[in-house]
């Protein structure tokens, strides 16, 4: 990435579980405050797990007409709220001069089971007529992609990824390509999911991987706790606008963060079973410091994955000592999903959102929840507590049910000159 053109993010836009909004977002999460609580989108209350992070006291005719809210799937509305805030937020609209070299690359993995599964059970019980004629349109994990370059009116490439808990950092790398390389001017990246259907979050009770805290919900998601016992499912949607270095400059634009470096790599071990050695997830965050330009003692704060399974808290543990040798240990490192609980696609385009903020505001949230020290994560999780910092590089991690690591580097361009 050095040898090509400088990529900064200008604008953030987040639905989330905590707060609608980049300030609300960043303000529970420094205040330490949980999302997490019992289910009300659909009744819960025979499934293992009965909580997530939901999102509450969203109103799509905040952000679209009545009209298009009608049709478009949940999923999809999250994305085109996420990014009117994030284009809001840059001070940017997709002029007809601009449309062209704006592109889009945009994720989600969930994407519209649910409406998949309404139409099956309309199908099942009164026949075709019962399925919404726009259903095959909406399901699809393209339709967020599609919804935004309509709605915005970007007429460059609008791209799809897909990669699970990976899918945020995966395409905020694929946008940042396009712009590197002279494709594109002006990028929209980011994911989202909504997984709180009775048929997907079923299906995440069925694996064993939620937590069965159902006394105490919002002590339920606690990423290298001892007394973890899972994952708590979320929902959500951020984006990111990405510029080129020198375009923002011009226009004035207030940066927030430069992209500097990514890797990737693949466990290739099972869909479910992780590597707890964390050697594929080392690898991915070597790759990202070494294109970054950087050395591991550069990083100032790792935005961890920290999913609150027991096993993938262990692989991140292991990873960052492989990768970042003793300066792990000297290291905060800090799990939003404690508090916002784990959004699959949209995890990490929210801890990209939050590592910004972190830059922005010399702080790095707590992983609240932290009361038994587990001996195999044995880092400094910022526990419970916020914790003011000097923070110029942070890393970013994901890990993907399937075995898929991704890992980001940020930081602050006027480091670079």
């Amino acid at each position: 990435m050095r040898n090509s053109r400088r990529v900064v993010i200008t604008g953030l836009g987040v639905i989330a579980p905590n707060g609608i909004g980049k300030d609300a977002f960043w303000q529970n999460l420094i205040d330490g405050k949980g999302a997490i609580d019992y289910i009300t989108a659909f009744d819960a209350s025979a499934y293992p797990c009965q909580f997530a992070g939901e999102v509450r006291d969203f109103s799509p005719s905040d952000f679209m007409t009545a009209r298009k809210a009608k049709v478009m799937a949940r999923f999809s509305q999250f994305a085109v709220a996420a990014t009117r805030l994030a284009l809001d937020d840059a001070g940017i609209a997709i002029t007809a001069a601009r449309s062209e070299a704006t592109t889009i690359c945009y994720g989600t993995s969930v994407a519209g089971a649910d409406v998949g599964a309404e139409a099956l059970e309309g199908l099942l019980d009164r026949g075709i007529t019962a399925v919404k004629p726009w259903t095959a349109l909406e399901y699809p994990p393209h339709a967020p992609t599609s919804y935004l370059a309509i709605e915005f009116g970007v007429k460059g490439p609008a791209l799809s990824v897909s990669s699970n808990c990976c899918t945020g950092l995966d395409a905020i790398h694929v946008a940042c390509d396009q712009i590197a390389a002279g494709r594109a001017q002006v990028a929209i990246a980011g994911s989202c999911d909504t997984p709180l259907s009775p048929v997907t979050f079923g299906s995440f009770c069925a694996l064993g991987a939620l937590s069965k805290r159902n006394s105490d919900p919002k002590r339920a998601s606690r990423p290298y706790d001892l007394l973890r016992d899972g994952l708590v499912i979320s929902e959500g949607a951020a984006t990111l606008i990405l510029e080129d270095y020198d375009s923002a400059i011009d226009r004035g634009a207030t940066i927030y963060a430069e992209i500097l470096g990514y890797g990737a790599a693949s466990e290739a071990i099972g869909m479910r079973k992780g590597d707890l050695s964390g050697t594929a997830m080392a690898e991915a965050i070597r790759k990202a410091i070494y294109t970054a330009g950087l050395t591991a003692s550069d990083i100032d704060h790792v935005n961890a994955h920290g999913s609150s399974l027991p096993d993938y808290d262990v692989c991140d543990s292991n990873a960052f000592k492989l990768a970042l040798g003793d300066h792990a240990y000297r290291l905060p490192i800090s799990s939003i999903k404690s508090m916002i609980g784990q959004p699959v696609s949209a995890a990490g385009a929210f801890q990209t959102a939050s590592a910004c903020l972190s830059i922005r505001h010399q702080l790095v949230p707590p992983t609240i929840n932290q009361e038994v020290p587990d001996p195999q994560c044995d880092l400094d999780y910022v526990a419970n507590w916020s914790r003011a910092a000097r923070v110029r590089n942070v890393l970013v991690n994901g890990h993907s049910f399937g075995g898929s690591v991704s890992a980001l580097v940020i930081g602050r361009p006027e480091d670079r000159g």
